[in-house]
């Protein structure tokens, strides 16, 4: 009777262990609190959309995908030991973030030698464009810019005067776009930098105005500072056409500063309205997805699909994407997915596509 008992008991720790380790895990990091928390939240949801639908199909390779997520706090410091923990506790070997550039930056050197592959929803810094671990599903900065600055000139816009939040996010999009504008035949007449916490930027209004631009470049990710610059603006009677970054396209500035982002134009990475995604995202959630929610289920997709045809080692994975068209998408050698950008416009409180 003791010889059947411990033969059960071996079993059931035995399956137990198995239970565990036919899980394919899979890290998050996003920006859950802090001046990224729209970004992180946004991020969290479109990767769990799109564990879901996986689950419920069966999992990869027999296997259900377990999420291990972790608060980055829009922090590069708190990133930095979340990364290390998804590493060496959790021992994941592919993690899903940030949902912010500084963070992003300070996981990626270690996330590259641990060869652990490291995909972001929206961090598009040009520098991070290596051949590494690192993939990204938003294009580079140099990859939008470029089509803003020839939009913006097209119009006849020759001057431009640029707000710009006070971050490495923020001064790359001014070099990109400053460098392209200026091919073109414009002049970048003004470059005011406001901090992310800033309550007043009326003097840096001032400022750009007085050089006479024909258009401001509202540099800015959050809704609350993009909404605040325009609405300052317009309390100035600072009456100019306005440009943003893919940044400019949340719901929540609509919601609070409606009136004052109209004819707000920046770019976008092509997406197809109605898609099998939008339709199941706006299902569950009773919105259309963000920019960050599309690219974090994106990258679920792509990194799932990968490991359903070589397996779980990093390095077969890197490969994978490097040389494929996985879940509809394309990457280069450095990790940097190609699509196609096009141009909006928040017109009557909707995102319009112009161009």
């Amino acid at each position: 009777m003791k010889k059947v008992m411990i033969l059960v008991l071996l079993t059931i720790i035995l399956f137990s262990g198995c239970s565990q380790q036919d899980n394919l895990k899979l890290g998050v990091v996003g920006t859950l609190s802090g001046f990224g928390s729209f970004y992180g939240q946004q991020e969290l949801r479109g990767v769990e959309l799109a564990v879901d639908e996986i689950n419920a199909e069966g999992g990869i390779n027999n296997k259900k995908i377990e999420l291990t997520v972790e608060d980055s706090a829009s922090n590069p410091t708190t990133s930095v030991s979340v990364i290390q923990k998804l590493i060496n506790v959790d021992k994941t070997s592919f993690v899903i973030g940030d949902s912010w550039t500084s963070t992003t930056v300070n996981m990626f050197p270690i996330t590259n030698e641990n060869k652990v592959i490291l995909i972001s929803p929206i961090a598009s810094l040009d520098e991070l464009s290596e051949d590494d671990f690192y993939f990204r599903t938003v294009p580079t900065i140099r990859d939008m810019m470029k089509p803003l600055a020839e939009y913006v000139y097209s119009t006849g816009a020759r001057r431009v005067g640029i707000v710009q939040q006070q971050t490495q996010y923020g001064e790359e999009h001014t070099l990109d776009f400053k460098e392209e504008f200026e091919r073109l035949g414009g002049t970048i007449v003004s470059i005011e930098k406001v901090s992310l916490s800033q309550a007043d930027v009326k003097s840096e209004l001032v400022k750009v105005n007085s050089q006479n631009p024909d258009t401001i470049f509202n540099l800015h990710t959050s809704n609350a500072m993009l909404g605040l610059l325009m609405k300052q603006a317009k309390e100035l009677d600072i009456n100019v056409t306005w440009i943003g970054s893919w940044g400019s396209e949340n719901q929540p500035l609509i919601n609070t500063h409606a009136n004052a982002a109209e004819g707000l134009t920046y770019p976008f990475p092509y997406r197809a309205k109605d898609s099998e995604f939008s339709i199941a995202y706006k299902a569950k959630y009773g919105e259309i997805p963000s920019l960050t929610a599309a690219n974090s289920y994106d990258a679920v997709k792509v990194l799932t699909q990968a490991i359903a045809e070589v397996g779980e080692d990093p390095v077969k994975v890197k490969e994978y994407l490097t040389s494929n068209t996985v879940a509809g998408l394309t990457f280069d050698q450095n990790g940097d997915v190609k699509k196609p950008i096009i141009i909006k416009q928040i017109k009557d409180g909707e995102f319009v596509v112009i161009e």
